[in-house]
């Protein structure tokens, strides 16, 4: 988008999501505060969005006559269906109910995978029009089936496959989940509970480890992680049994929000022309989004209060005072539990951590004047206190801390924390790979046994066994444990509850400068940037820690590798329309490490199309197309930096009248020959590169 919806825009949209199309689109109306429902149909689709005062959840599957009640009583002014492209039935009903409440409907649909134009030139895949045609074919075939097409359809296979110990199911990771597949009639180790997205590496490993002599999948395209999964079954030398997309049409990201910014638009206006007397007369307080919240009652003060680990001996006095004297409690089960005995009077206890829930409890509920909410650990260590102060006026919110798992864990091991990475896994990505070999000592908050896990492979398939990683489960509680050693050690961990790890790498690097030796890269035949330019051209970009970067042209991925070892809270898509060059940035992100560079196969600027908004790009290559790229780029976000590396006389020319188009103000241009020393017998001679333009131009 070229520019932003207005943010004072009054009215809501309906997003009817749980893919990952939803969540992109519901982060974007977030950044923009856009007030938003999004309907999601398990509670695992409602863990993954995070709290925010822009965004409601509505968890649970809805049939037609109570979407067009929620329609009602919303009053929204526009539906995204942006489901899965093979949720067929739900999308039909979601159109019925907009048709019903004479509502705008946008599908926002994922574009489909260029696979399907090959179909039928591999023997080894079988392309059918439906779960039970792919179960019927299976059938009459035998060997292992590995399922990647979710839980809805399972019961096809089940129900036709006569030898169930054949099927292996990846589903998501929900308790709801899993007992349906159980349901079924499948044992433990044939439920793989994983949310993606799934690395080719990753496809892989589980084909292997399942033994599978079928892939079944949807079309899914890009973001359905639809290629990763082609490609691993081809590695591995197995078939792969492709369900087709329904016929659908639909509209990308941009098209979309474009859209909403002019239904918004137009219900601004339209309310702007109404009368405002009712308006003068109440006490409704307006968001910066335009949405109408009951008035917060001041008399009720409100205490946010670290309770440490859990245990009575890891709580302050003063949050022992605190907590004693509230005359309501919002927290967790386990929290609400543990501190439950050392109450004198009783309060009453919410099992709530929510702040959108406890304000609209609170509002609700007007007789309480002393609100604790509880919080496990340090209120200013990854807790839910900063989106409290954001719910509740500044005035009437008090912090309490609390002994934080990091120092507890610090001590029991003991070591220094101050030296420290602090880092969360808690229902957080983050390039695990790429922090690890830039800081020393990491200590690290993780959602159970199962990141342990993840964690661990991901090192032990690095070959990192240098690294020593220390893991804390339960701590402060009798089964407390605490234990250390190698990567390998923990990629099957056994403990269950609450834990948290210590990384610690000798070998990290305390390198803050592009800089790769060229030697270290897998080179091809597939052009590569060198070394001296690269550094420059890298200065160029000014990246920040959690820049997310466009290598348009990428070759071999020197360029991206070097951004993506500095981002190491970022992304960095490699967009490479030689297959060989995709190849070869897949084999240097290997060899460096890095779990933050995304290959793109594709030609730019269509590549390009449904990747995150960038913060960055570079471009080293363009096809002939460096107009439509960086239009395309400017468009994504106004104010990316760019940074563009030409030799030929023609190209620069071309960016010189394309930059006088923009209006380019701030552009520099360079020209920049090096050279390298070349022994020769006992002497050193100097071997000129051919010279570069380097040009470079937006950004803040």
């Amino acid at each position: 988008m070229s520019s932003k919806m207005e943010q004072k825009t009054s009215g809501s949209v309906l997003i009817f999501g749980g893919t990952m199309e939803g969540r992109i689109l519901s982060d974007h109306l977030v950044s923009d505060r856009i007030t938003h429902t999004v309907c999601v149909a398990t509670e695992y689709g409602e863990e993954v969005l995070e709290d925010s005062p822009y965004r409601k959840v509505h968890c649970g599957r809805l049939k037609t006559e109570e979407m067009c009640d929620l329609i009602r009583e919303k009053r929204y002014c526009a539906v995204v269906d942006a489901t899965h492209p093979y949720a067929v039935e739900v999308s039909k009903n979601i159109r019925n109910a907009c048709r019903q409440e004479n509502i705008p409907y946008l599908r926002y649909l994922r574009p489909q995978s260029v696979e399907q134009e090959a179909a039928g030139q591999r023997p080894d895949e079988i392309w059918v029009n439906s779960a039970k045609e792919a179960a019927e074919y299976l059938e009459q075939q035998t060997g292992v089936i590995f399922l990647t097409t979710g839980s809805k359809e399972l019961n096809q296979f089940t129900e036709i496959i006569s030898d169930k110990s054949r099927l292996f199911a990846r589903v998501l990771p929900s308790a709801e989940v899993i007992d349906s597949c159980r349901a079924l009639g499948l044992e433990g180790k044939q439920i793989c509970g994983m949310q993606g997205p799934f690395t080719k590496e990753m496809n892989e490993a589980m084909l292997r480890q399942t033994k599978a002599s079928f892939l079944v999948t949807k079309n899914t395209g890009t973001s359905g992680g639809f290629s990763e999964k082609m490609e691993a079954a081809r590695s591995v030398g197995i078939s792969t049994v492709i369900i087709r997309r329904p016929e659908e049409q639909g509209l990308g990201f941009e098209e979309v929000t474009r859209q909403l910014r002019e239904l918004l638009d137009e219900h601004a206006q339209a309310k702007a022309m109404q009368s405002d007397d009712d308006c003068e007369n109440s006490d409704l307080k307006e968001t910066d989004a335009g949405q109408a919240l009951c008035p917060y009652v001041p008399q009720t003060k409100i205490s946010c209060v670290g309770i440490g680990m859990g245990t009575p001996g890891t709580l302050t006095q003063d949050a022992l005072q605190v907590i004693r004297s509230a005359d309501i409690l919002f927290g967790a089960k386990r929290i609400l539990e543990s501190v439950s005995p050392l109450l004198e009077q009783k309060p009453l206890l919410v099992q709530e951590y929510s702040a959108e829930k406890i304000y609209h409890y609170l509002q609700e509920h007007p007789g309480y004047h002393k609100a604790a909410v509880l919080m496990s650990g340090d209120v200013g260590f990854y807790s839910g206190a900063k989106k409290i102060g954001e719910y509740f006026p500044e005035k009437s919110v008090e912090y309490f801390c609390g002994i934080s798992s990091v120092v507890y864990f610090a001590s029991r091991i003991p070591t220094s924390w101050q030296d420290a990475k602090l880092l969360s896994a808690h229902g957080k990505e983050i390039h695990f790979l790429n922090c690890v070999q830039r800081y020393p000592k990491i200590i690290l908050l993780v959602s159970g046994a199962e990141d342990v896990e993840r964690l661990c492979r991901e090192l032990a398939d690095a070959q990192m066994d240098q690294v020593t990683v220390t893991v804390g489960n339960n701590l402060s509680y009798p089964d407390e444990t605490i234990a250390s050693g190698t990567p390998a050690d923990f990629t099957k961990c056994s403990t269950k509850g609450l834990h948290i790890m210590m990384v610690e790498n000798p070998e990290a690097s305390h390198v803050l400068t592009p800089g790769i030796p060229d030697k270290d890269f897998v080179r091809g035949k597939v052009p590569m940037t060198k070394e001296e330019i690269r550094i420059l051209s890298v200065a160029k970009l000014r990246l920040t820690e959690d820049a997310v970067v466009y290598d348009v042209g990428a070759g071999t991925g020197s360029v991206s590798a070097e951004c993506a070892r500095l981002c190491t809270r970022g992304t960095v898509y490699a967009i490479e329309r030689n297959h060989e060059g995709i190849e070869l940035i897949r084999a240097n992100s290997r060899k460096l490490r890095l779990s933050n560079l995304v290959p793109v196969e594709g030609v730019a600027p269509q590549a390009m199309e449904e990747l995150p908004v960038p913060t960055h790009a570079f471009i080293g290559g363009s096809a002939g197309n460096m107009k439509e790229i960086i239009e395309m780029l400017l468009g994504k976000n106004p104010r990316v930096r760019i940074v563009i590396n030409t030799i030929t006389l023609e190209s620069i020319a071309e960016v010189i009248q394309l930059l006088k188009e923009l209006e380019a103000e701030d552009a520099d241009i360079i020209q920049i020959t090096a050279a390298r020393s070349k022994a020769l017998g006992r002497y050193h001679l100097m071997t000129g590169q051919n010279p570069v333009y380097i040009i470079s131009f937006g950004g803040r």
